[in-house]
């Protein structure tokens, strides 16, 4: 029992992803850090413990493949957990990619978090946990009509701003988002369109 513990110890430390930080290869040119956040992968220690030990013990034929059971689940299986299908948040360069299967399929210029109110977007990799159409956004002093919404940590999202007639530069330094990114109506619908719920989201300055 120990050594099969063990070994599925071991398991979990080459494969979770889950609150660690990793290397990543931002379009800019650059390698960044960014911390997984809401997003990653850890693998149910005590419940792959436990199949382990019933397996070693079965009588009968086992399946010839068996999938973890996880605590936590990323959107892509493996070492790298992010795969090549993900959403990148330039908010230096005020930036947004869309990657398909290693391929740009959409970019465009964004508003994200006002650095001057401190309202800065958290850098992290997240996920886009749901989809809705036709929301309104409230939080202290405003309250804001999107069509819509691609939330990725807690009220944190992608989202339209009819509101806003210009994106990326310096807008954000002093008349940036309350955190949220913004786009333009027609990018947010075609990206609203194209992407799946639990699909990575990195962002980093």
């Amino acid at each position: 029992e120990e050594s099969v513990r063990l070994w599925v110890e071991n398991l979990a430390l080459r494969y979770d992803t889950s609150d660690t930080t990793r290397k990543f290869s931002a379009t800019r040119g650059e390698t960044v850090e960014v911390k997984y956040v809401t997003y990653g992968t850890k693998l149910d220690v005590e419940a792959e413990t436990t199949y382990l030990l019933e397996a070693l013990t079965a009588e009968e034929a086992l399946p010839e493949k068996h999938i973890p059971a996880y605590s936590k689940e990323a959107y892509v299986r493996g070492l790298d957990d992010i795969g090549d299908t993900y959403i990148e948040v330039d908010l230096t360069d005020q930036k947004l990619y869309y990657y398909v299967d290693g391929e740009i399929a959409l970019e465009t210029d964004v508003v994200t978090g006002n650095l001057s109110k401190k309202y800065d977007t958290p850098e992290g990799i997240n996920f886009v946990y749901n989809k809705q159409r036709n929301r309104t956004l409230r939080g202290p002093g405003y309250s804001s009509f999107v069509r819509y919404w691609m939330p990725v940590k807690g009220g944190i999202g992608l989202h339209d701003a009819s509101w806003r007639s210009k994106f990326g530069g310096e807008i954000y330094k002093t008349n940036g988002s309350h955190g949220c990114i913004n786009m333009s109506i027609p990018i947010a619908a075609q990206l609203y369109e194209m992407v799946e719920i639990g699909t990575p989201v990195i962002m980093f300055y």
